[in-house]
């Protein structure tokens, strides 16, 4: 048997590529498929099948584009009512390709649709040695249940149900879950990404409760917000993304193109450089996602999916990575690039517009005397383990809808814990019309470093 997991940084997520003899299937593949292509030849091997375990929600994935360019058959669950061409997968239903024999079960919970391969080598016997759990059951966590609204309750209670299906595999079985920390699909994922169904077992906090009430209630308690992009994914997953070569070609812009783009409606611009670079000078309306933060996960959470997209780029190399990273989220209509970046705008005399910075010490004196309006823009989850007193919790994505809170006339400090956060949150309300808004650069790490006091627990605000 041959064996390798992919693992895709941005999104935490793995994919492998498993065969024995001459061919082989990748599970669940993104969308960049070459790297699963490149992975086979290696081994040898031709792509023969491509294994979904279920409709994912943080990512598009690749499995039409992996089918195009392999010809391989497309197996995904039937629960899913996928509407592309694929082999539907009942519960229990087996698949032989060559010494290894594929048993898909039903796991809903994280989602209606989610399943579990289980794997034997025929060439070592007859029992399972190893799983594909996707996101029903990762290394030290579940598959999140909240993510269709108003079928929390239902989805907990049927994972609660797949779990006991788990647990009755034997110890030995190697688990190999879609998703490592990172990800927004669990709560406490572990950097870690395979373990075994005794470790699981054993140590895993979900697989600790016995009963329904607890587990449901430990689930669906303090779980983190769910961007947007997760229910639009998985819909292009179950009828099918529109195949990469056939979005728009993007290209270099002159300055003086970017402009008159912007000049009509569905054109969003995404600065991809650094917090500090966005600061000195951008377009005005951009949207700070720096390539440096967590960028797919909030282009995907933030940004129009129906707009045309138009990257400010630190390093124009970094072109083929930022669109990837896109195209796993959905974003397919990149546009283009500004060439020359940010210096040629200015050199055009075009607008540009800043972000003013402040160190935690000023930020302290500040709150000492009047203070101004200052807001933490991390995580609910973050802000409960620590904060800076005197703070208001208001995480990024929330400014969206949160911004009528705030006095547009006065000044707001925003802050997070390493500043790229944090300078998204002033992109946002920049485009909102807000005449001062001031990062806080290094957040809470840096205030914690220069020896303030921080204030642990507590309820959000």
């Amino acid at each position: 048997m041959h064996f390798a997991q992919i693992y895709t940084p941005g999104i935490a997520q793995c994919s492998y590529v498993i065969g024995s003899g001459k061919r082989c299937v990748v599970v669940d593949p993104v969308r960049n498929v070459e790297q699963y292509i490149e992975q086979a030849n290696e081994f040898n091997m031709e792509i023969v099948g491509i294994l979904e375990t279920h409709l994912h929600a943080d990512f598009v994935s690749g499995h039409m584009e992996l089918a195009e360019k392999t010809g391989a058959k497309i197996y995904a669950p039937k629960i899913a009512n996928c509407e592309f061409p694929h082999h539907a997968l009942a519960e229990g239903e087996e698949i032989t390709i060559e010494n290894l024999r594929y048993k898909l079960i039903e796991t809903p919970g994280h989602t209606p649709d989610c399943t579990v391969y289980l794997v034997t080598d025929l060439e070592r016997g007859e029992q399972p040695v190893m799983a594909f759990t996707g996101d029903t059951l990762m290394v030290g966590d579940v598959g999140r249940p909240d993510l269709f609204p108003n079928r929390e309750e239902e989805l907990a209670e049927n994972l609660f149900n797949s779990l006991k299906k788990l647990k009755e595999l034997p110890d030995h079985i190697e688990i190999y879950p879609a998703h490592g920390m990172g990800s927004l699909c669990g709560r406490a994922l572990s950097a870690k990404l395979w373990s075994t169904i005794g470790t699981e077992r054993r140590a895993n906090y979900a697989l600790q409760h016995n009963e329904l009430e607890t587990f449901k209630k430990d689930l669906l308690t303090d779980m983190p917000a769910a961007p947007d992009h997760f229910t639009r994914c998985t819909e292009i997953n179950r009828t099918g993304p529109v195949l990469i070569r056939e979005t728009i070609k993007s290209g270099p812009m002159k300055p003086q193109e970017v402009s008159a783009a912007l000049e009509k409606e569905n054109y969003s611009v995404i600065d991809t450089r650094s917090y500090h670079s966005f600061a000195a000078a951008h377009i005005p309306g951009s949207y700070s996602i720096s390539k440096y933060g967590n960028f797919a996960t909030f282009a995907g959470w933030l940004v129009p999916p129906e707009d045309k997209l138009i990257l400010i780029l630190e390093d124009e190399n970094d072109l083929q990575k930022i669109e990837a990273a896109l195209y796993n989220v959905g974003l397919d209509n990149v546009a283009g690039y500004l060439e020359g970046s940010i210096e040629k705008w200015i050199n055009n005399g075009l607008p540009v517009s800043h972000v003013q910075t402040i160190s935690v010490h000023r930020m302290r004196e500040w709150m000492q005397n009047d203070p101004p309006v200052i807001l933490d823009t991390r995580a609910n989850n973050e802000w409960k383990d620590l904060h800076i007193e005197g703070t208001g919790l208001a995480p990024t994505p929330d400014m969206r809808h949160r911004y009528k809170e705030w006095d547009p006339e006065k000044p707001v400090v925003v802050l997070c814990n390493t500043s790229n956060r944090s300078m998204t949150a002033a992109s946002l309300l920049k485009q909102r019309n807000f005449r001062q808004v001031i990062n806080a650069v290094g957040g809470t790490t840096a205030w914690a470093a220069a020896g303030y006091p921080i204030e642990t627990g507590g309820d959000d605000r």
